[in-house]
């Protein structure tokens, strides 16, 4: 061969390379597509941390999907390396992308629970999957706490769901050889399928109770965990976050001696009724509810947590801010995020950029955010609150719907000034004893820190 086709031979070998480069890798991987929601981020060698890096992404960047971990935790990229799943957002249908690992870290794949068949079981069209996201819970005879236990079930396990109750906090499931109906909270697992698809079955007991005439919403009303929550704390983990421990991010209203502070002290709270649950929440967080966040100060805004000039100089670094010196001093697994009552002078774009910054300074640290809504109105038309909610779906992560908890108190809850709430004592014994715009607080917020950590683990 003469060099000078030689070298026509190569050219064409390198525009071949070229185009086949450029040609997407199947169908699969164009119809699913993965967009880059952090800063930037590594891709991996394998579906690990422990993998080598072997390509850097960046914000807002969309890549094909090629392949995937059994679990879904770990996503490959157009064939060139892996990214941990809660770093971004997919679009399409993962499920029918090629399952390439089995979990990350090559972790086993939980074994689900065989389901037994029943005459009740809903048509195929409308089923109902439930997969246990907790360690381990009861299912009950009925939809109420103080039903009977009658089952344990495990995380891993997956049941076909059979019926819900009518408020949607309780489902149904289809237990092995079950001889009496089976019931289990909801928010505890996941679910496939929509559960407005299976039938509403039996009596549903409120487990909250009332205040005057309007109904105080139950737990499963107010709190809503996103999808991402356990991708987020298992990373914080792998990097030494403290599954003992949670912070505050807030103003006024979320400060020591009033904000989660009484749990630390079992002569200054009791639990009643269908609280009595909670205890275990307490005991795994004790030492934070009481604990003087540097993030939450009287007067801080969603402006201020970020300023270094806000940041407390006796515990802070040089150019650390009160959020920044808080995780450093911490190492919270989770964190709830409760500002706005001191952002009134922002504007809805600052305020908006302010919690940005926030949600993703903790998500980039494996920390999960709890947004919360408040109860006054001080920058009118609830703004603020749209912004919290859209925000909490946007980056489908737990949202603690504070103001919704509050809605039939008088004045929501609040004082004369519209933004202080009144003091009520941490005692949630009796209905009448639930009637303060704190006592809401306290105990809705330990809900949701409940509902989050049995999530997550």
């Amino acid at each position: 061969m003469t060099k000078s086709k030689a070298s026509l031979v190569l050219a064409a070998l390198v525009i071949f390379v070229l185009i086949l480069g450029s040609v997407p890798k199947a169908a699969a991987a164009r119809d699913v597509t993965f967009t880059v929601l952090v800063k930037s981020a590594f891709l991996r060698g394998g579906p690990s941390l422990d993998a080598p890096r072997v390509f850097s992404v960046f914000h807002n960047q969309v890549y094909p999907v090629t392949g995937r971990t059994a679990d879904n935790s770990w996503l490959q990229l157009n064939e060139i390396g892996w990214i941990w799943s809660a770093l971004g957002k997919v679009e399409g249908d993962v499920n029918a992308l090629p399952v390439l690992a089995a979990t990350g870290a090559d972790a086993p794949v939980p074994m689900s629970a065989p389901s037994a068949p029943s005459n009740s079981v809903p048509a195929a069209s409308a089923r109902v999957d439930y997969t246990v996201l907790v360690k381990s819970t009861f299912a009950r005879s009925a939809p109420s706490f103080s039903a009977p236990r009658v089952y344990s079930v495990f995380k891993g396990q997956t049941f076909r769901v059979l019926a819900q109750s009518a408020d949607g906090v309780w489902a149904q499931i289809d237990f092995p050889n079950r001889k009496t109906d089976a019931w289990v909270v909801a928010s505890y697992g996941s679910l496939s399928g929509d559960l407005g698809a299976v039938p509403v079955s039996g009596a549903n007991p409120a487990p909250a109770p009332t205040v005057a005439a309007a109904s105080v919403p139950a737990p499963g009303t107010i709190i809503s965990l996103g999808s991402r929550a356990r991708d987020i704390y298992q990373y914080g983990l792998s990097v030494g976050n403290n599954p003992r421990r949670f912070s505050k991010i807030g103003d006024c209203n979320s400060v020591t001696p009033f904000f989660l502070t009484p749990f630390d002290n079992p002569t200054d709270y009791q639990l009643g009724g269908p609280y009595v649950s909670l205890q275990e929440t307490i005991r795994n967080f004790a030492g934070s509810f009481s604990r003087e966040s540097v993030a939450a100060h009287d007067g801080f805004s969603a402006a201020t947590v970020l300023d270094p000039a806000w940041a407390d100089r006796r515990v802070c670094r040089s150019g650390e801010s009160p959020v920044a010196c808080e995780y450093r001093l911490n190492r919270p697994s989770l964190a709830v995020i409760s500002l706005g009552t001191n952002s009134v002078w922002q504007t809805d774009a600052d305020y908006e950029a302010g919690l940005r910054r926030i949600i993703q300074f903790l998500l980039d640290r494996g920390v999960v955010p709890i947004l919360s809504t408040k109860a006054d109105n001080l920058e009118g038309d609830g703004r603020f609150n749209q912004i919290i909610v859209r925000l909490a779906a946007e980056y489908d992560v737990p949202l603690w719907n504070f103001q919704l908890a509050v809605q039939g108190l008088p004045n929501s809850g609040l004082t004369e000034d519209n933004f202080h709430l009144v003091w009520g004592s941490a005692i949630f014994n009796s209905p009448n004893d639930l009637q303060t715009g704190w006592q809401w607080r306290n105990l809705t917020a330990l809900q949701a820190l409940d509902a989050v950590w049995r999530a997550v683990r």
